[in-house]
């Protein structure tokens, strides 16, 4: 690693995570993986340490357009290249089945279907990792078609009248299988009868993830299975560095508060109730101030929401005309000159040679929870001695999402019970040479 990528190291003190010696299943917490990180089995060993941002600029761009298809049930041709559902993601250890067995997968909050490859595969991709047996499991059972684990997870049946599951996942991926109860294993909690996707058909993008731990908002997924035995809390911590470390936590471990942390509720459409929607009112930049557009949904309590909280999308995508806004203060308050992106895709970028200083970019989400975002979130480096904003424009779809570049260095809480996320800034040890500090 070169001397100017360490300038982005960030030491992380998680004092809210303090509770690593779990004593029950109420509270638990476990490692996540950057998906940079040598840690990752499923990262590209050729790559180098800038490929992966250039990668998930891409994945941003299909993520959007994968939700945005998700939404409105149709396939937007303008992408040229297949729809990546996932590949922004930081990793979860886990471990399915009795004994154990342990693999690995995204922790994605934009998903609802846990799943993950199993054998025996009719038709599997190729993976790095072994894939799991439920043979092998003593406490897997398959569902029947007419159970009400089958109709939760809304699936159809075989003719075995064992529930099946199916999931487009992109232009061309998908997976599909049994419809499944087995014991899930996270940290030191075990957790039985959980319903997951066994899926031993599956097209996907090889050695990209063996499966997804889905921790969206609708009944299916993880955090709502498991329900009061985690008080309807998760929570997470991430790291914009590969050698930090980085943590999710379920449970009493998850409650995010203190005289910092700020509320913001979640909006929820019957139609919608996969993602998290958030009303994300304003931009600011030093003391320039940029409204975002409101209601894409609203809730019946008249909550509304224009952006979704994202763990598997990297880079945040905001509105284009806020973006040009916002793009053209920054230009005006950062004291350097900017360069462009060799590769030509992120819009402001500039050389660490002028050691430029970052104003101070806040988002203002409805609630009055102001959200400073981390200097070495908001600016990456994406070429030797070259770093570019980590946030991007729509490109008239329509779909705007908080990306984890603007979520790392902070405590993310989600409580589905109170229908909030709150947001606690992390303590920061800034490496004395970091080059890009924050104004003010």
């Amino acid at each position: 690693m070169s001397s100017k990528s360490m300038d982005l190291i960030v030491v992380l003190t998680l004092s809210v995570f303090a509770l690593l010696s779990v004593q029950t299943i109420n509270g638990v917490t476990v490692e996540l993986i950057h998906p940079n990180s040598p840690s990752n089995p499923y990262r590209n060993p050729t790559n180098n340490q800038f490929d992966w941002i250039r990668q998930e600029y891409d994945n941003t761009r299909s993520r959007a357009a994968f939700i945005h298809s998700r939404l409105r049930d149709d396939n937007p041709s303008k992408f040229k290249t297949e729809m990546m559902p996932y590949g922004g993601g930081y990793f979860m250890k886990y471990s399915i089945g009795t004994p154990p067995f342990e693999t690995y997968a995204i922790a994605d909050t934009g998903s609802d279907v846990t799943w993950t490859q199993c054998q025996p595969c009719t038709g599997c991709f190729p993976e790095i990792s072994p894939i799991f047996s439920p043979a092998n499991s003593n406490s897997y059972q398959t569902t029947l078609c007419n159970s009400d684990t089958c109709s939760i997870f809304g699936s159809i049946c075989s003719d075995q009248k064992i529930c099946q599951y199916y999931l487009t996942l992109g232009d061309e991926s998908h997976t599909g299988g049994e419809v499944a109860t087995d014991t899930l294993t996270i940290g030191d909690g075990s957790f039985t009868n959980v319903i997951f996707g066994c899926g031993d058909n599956n097209v996907f993008f090889p050695n990209v993830t063996s499966g997804v731990v889905g921790l969206g908002y609708s009944s299916v997924s993880i955090v709502k299975q498991l329900g009061n035995k985690i008080r309807g809390k998760f929570a997470y911590c991430l790291s914009p560095q590969p050698d930090s470390k980085s943590y999710i936590c379920f449970g009493t471990d998850a409650i995010v508060s203190g005289p910092d942390a700020v509320s913001t509720p979640i909006a929820v459409s019957l139609d919608k109730t996969t993602y998290y929607w958030l009303s994300l009112e304003s931009i600011s930049a030093g003391d320039k101030n940029f409204p975002v557009k409101q209601s894409s949904t609203s809730d019946t309590s008249g909550q509304t929401g224009n952006v979704i909280i994202d763990s598997g999308t990297t880079l945040t995508i905001i509105p284009a005309d806020v973006f040009d806004s916002l793009k053209s203060e920054l230009m005006k308050q950062i004291p350097a000159t900017p360069v462009d992106d060799p590769r030509g895709s992120f819009g402001l970028c500039y050389s660490t040679s002028d050691k430029f200083k970052v104003p101070k970019v806040i988002a203002h989400f409805s609630g009055g929870a102001d959200v400073a975002l981390s200097p070495p979130g908001l600016f990456q480096q994406v070429d030797e001695g070259i770093f570019c904003l980590a946030i991007i424009p729509d490109q008239d779809l329509g779909i705007f999402i908080f990306g984890i570049m603007s979520e790392v260095d902070y405590f993310v809480g989600y409580d589905l019970k109170a229908k909030r996320v709150t947001f606690k800034q992390s303590s920061l040890q800034i490496a004395p040479n970091f080059k890009l500090r924050s104004i003010g």
